[in-house]
């Protein structure tokens, strides 16, 4: 792998099904780290994010609209689950 990095080796071909295994790890991992740290953020709120919210209230100004939390990490899970496919752990 060394050699491969400073350009002393070819390179190691990959079995096309291993490639395929490699690339669906990855995007769950990418995806499971997403909705971990939403859920994170679901259960402990951001405390900036409540005084914005009180300011605004204060000024009797609107809050501008983005999605809430929850709203967020559902989202996510919608979105994980669809790029999975309904046969999968994440699209069910």
């Amino acid at each position: 792998f060394t050699e491969e990095k400073l350009g002393q080796a070819e390179k190691t071909e990959l079995d096309a099904h291993l490639e395929n295994l490699l690339s669906k790890a990855e995007c769950t991992k990418l995806w499971t780290e997403k909705i971990m740290k939403q859920t994170e953020v679901l259960l402990q709120p951001n405390p900036n994010a409540r005084i914005e919210e009180f300011v605004y209230e204060k000024l009797d100004r609107k809050a501008p609209s983005r999605m809430n939390n929850p709203e967020l990490l559902g989202q996510y899970m919608i979105d994980a689950g669809n790029e999975f496919g309904p046969g999968t752990a994440y699209g069910k």
